[in-house]
């Protein structure tokens, strides 16, 4: 079928872009000549990405504390401001919808970054390695965090998540010691292999009812968690979920768990309540190792296959 498209619509496209351009020119050729900030790398033309034209800022390397891109641009470029050791704050416009891949990676001093309420893509890495990040505030439209997203932002305190939110993904808040509390919006389905390894002062309320997977070593090493109920829809629980986690006392299982895996409970000191699932069939290598518990003090099914090494005492001397 083919396309068409009015005068009308036509003039008004590229009077947007005519102006689009007069904005970033004329920012940029201000920054050229001493303004606010330091040089940016020229913005290019780049695929569309969900719009007829869309400008990619690729770029920067001043030692400006404080940058503030002008408007224009519609995405952050892969690296555009990696491993740079001067900037503090990064004043991001409305009007970009992607954040590229490491875009932030190794800014070790930046404390703020604004993600303006237009973002809809976040992509793997963004602000990995942050060390000075203390917020971030991700918007409405986004449902993906990806791979190492907020990894080892370890200043990382406030978070506030989307509520359209589906998918944390591998890594994404791994090693983020000073992150407290997160509220879980209600559509997210899927947390990631160490999403929150290392979140040592990690506490939430509850996980969403829309929870479908748990990966391994999700919440490994989140000492201060201390009750926590797997929402029903939960199919499969990762290996070594919940290792380390010495301050959890007491735990729900989904209705419909069969296996609990390698490692799930191993080093969870502090275990004395495990609410068992009918469904259980298998209980693997050191999933209750180092808790002090026996399979005598948990309420574990009939015909339930149990291994070895599963607990610290072996089943045979029970």
């Amino acid at each position: 079928m083919e396309a068409t498209i009015s005068t009308a619509d036509l003039k008004a496209a590229l009077e947007d872009i005519a102006r689009s351009s007069a904005n970033v020119a004329a920012a940029l050729d201000a920054l050229a000549q001493g303004g606010e900030g330091a040089a940016l790398a020229q913005p290019r033309a780049a695929e569309p990405i969900g719009a007829p034209f869309a400008v990619t800022l690729e770029g920067y390397d001043g030692r400006d504390e404080r940058v503030e891109v002008p408007v224009g641009p519609t995405k952050v470029g892969r690296r555009a401001f990696a491993n740079n050791r001067y900037l503090r704050e990064v004043v991001l416009p409305e009007g970009i919808t992607v954040i590229g891949e490491e875009a932030f990676s190794s800014c070790v001093n930046l404390v703020r970054v604004n993600i303006p309420s237009t973002v809809r893509v976040i992509e793997p890495g963004a602000f990995k390695g942050c060390w000075r990040l203390e917020e971030a505030i991700v918007p409405e439209g986004v449902e993906e965090l990806p791979v190492k997203t907020f990894a080892r932002c370890r200043s990382l305190q406030r978070l506030e998540l989307p509520a359209t939110l589906r998918v944390l993904g591998d890594g994404c808040f791994q090693h983020c010691g000073k992150l407290e509390r997160i509220v879980f919006p209600a559509a997210l389905e899927s947390i990631g292999a160490s999403a929150f390894y290392n979140c040592q002062k990690l506490t939430f309320d509850e996980l969403p009812a829309a929870l479908e997977t748990l990966e391994n070593e999700a919440f490994r090493n989140c000492c201060a968690l201390e009750e926590l109920v797997v929402p029903d829809r939960v199919g499969w629980i990762g290996q070594r979920c919940f290792k380390d986690c010495d301050s959890l006392r007491s735990v729900v299982l989904p209705s419909g768990t069969e296996f609990i895996e390698a490692g799930t409970f191993e080093n969870c000191r502090a275990l004395n309540t495990v609410a068992m699932p009918g469904a259980l069939t298998h209980i693997e290598e050191r999933a209750f190792a180092s808790t002090g518990l026996a399979p005598s003090d948990l309420p574990i099914p009939d015909g339930c296959v149990i291994a070895e090494t599963a607990f610290d005492t072996p089943v045979d001397q029970q």
